[in-house]
C-alpha cells in the first residue's frame, strides 16, 4: 500500500517554487516536498497503485478514476481538488517530465500542466492528469463519443483536445461530442485522422464555431451525431468520410 497526500495552500506554492527551479535546470528535491508534512496532508495511506506510465489519455483517465474511486467518499469534489491534482503530477513528474539521460535536464511545460487551477477556465483542462479524469469521469457511460478528447498522448493533448475541451457547451453535452468524434477519430485505428490539429477549414476550431451557430438555429440537444454532421458545410467534408 502506498501514501497518497495533497498539497496545503502553502504546498501548492511550494510546487510552483520547484517547477521554476527545475525549468532554470537548478536541482530540486521533489521526493522531499511530496512528503513534507508542512506542505502536505494525508489522504489515504491504504492504497494500492504505482507510478506507470499511460498508453493514451483515456488510458490515464481510467487509471485515475479507478485509483480514485475509494475516495470519492470522503472527497466528493475529487476532480476540483487543487492540492491532489498537484500532487499526483509531481508524483507522476518522472512520466510527465523525465529527465534527460545525457544532462538530467527535465523540459517543464506551462505551470497549468501541473499545478491545477480549477476555477480557471481557460487553463483547468490543460492539466495533464486531472482533465482526462473529468472527461473520462463524465462520458463513462460512452467514452465511445469522448474518444476524440481521450485519443492522444497525456504529454501532448492536441488541438482537437485544446479546441473541444475548453469549451463547455461541447465537452458537456454527450450528443456534439458524437459529432467530434464522429468527424475526427477513424473508427478501425481509434485514433485521430490525419489533419484533424489544423486550424483551417474543417478544423476543430471551426467546428466549435459553426456548432455555437447551430445552436441558434437547431436543437441540437433532439438531433443525433450524423444529423448534426451532415448540416455541416463543405469545409467538412474530407473528414466526414
Amino acid at each position: 500500500m502506498t501514501e497518497m497526500r495533497r498539497f496545503t495552500e502553502p504546498g501548492l506554492i511550494a510546487a510552483r517554487e520547484l517547477l521554476i527551479q527545475l525549468r532554470r535546470g537548478e536541482p530540486a528535491d521533489i521526493d522531499a516536498l511530496l512528503t513534507n508534512e508542512h506542505n502536505t496532508v494525508l489522504m489515504s495511506d491504504g492504497i494500492d497503485y504505482e507510478v506507470c506510465s499511460f498508453d493514451d489519455r483515456e488510458h490515464a483517465g481510467q487509471y485515475f478514476f479507478k485509483l480514485l474511486g475509494p475516495l470519492t467518499g470522503k472527497y466528493p469534489d475529487l476532480a476540483a481538488d487543487a492540492g491532489l491534482w498537484t500532487w499526483l503530477s509531481l508524483k507522476w513528474l518522472d512520466i510527465l517530465a523525465p529527465s534527460d539521460v545525457s544532462t538530467g535536464a527535465r523540459t517543464i511545460r506551462a505551470t497549468e500542466r501541473y499545478v491545477l487551477n480549477p476555477r480557471s477556465y481557460t487553463t483547468y483542462y490543460r492539466h495533464y492528469l486531472s482533465g482526462p479524469y473529468r472527461i473520462y469521469k463524465a462520458h463513462q457511460d460512452d467514452l465511445n463519443s469522448a474518444r476524440a478528447v481521450l485519443a492522444t498522448p497525456v504529454t501532448s493533448p492536441g488541438e482537437v483536445v485544446e479546441q473541444i475541451a475548453s469549451n463547455q457547451e461541447i465537452i458537456s453535452n454527450r450528443t456534439l461530442m458524437g459529432v467530434v468524434t464522429g468527424l475526427y477519430v477513424d473508427p478501425a485505428t481509434r485514433q485521430l485522422k490525419r489533419g484533424s490539429g489544423s486550424s483551417g477549414g474543417g478544423s476543430p476550431r471551426r467546428l466549435a464555431e459553426v456548432l455555437a451557430q447551430f445552436d441558434q438555429t437547431w436543437d441540437t440537444s433532439a438531433m443525433t451525431p450524423a444529423e448534426i454532421i451532415g448540416l455541416l458545410p463543405q469545409e467538412f467534408d474530407k473528414f466526414k468520410a
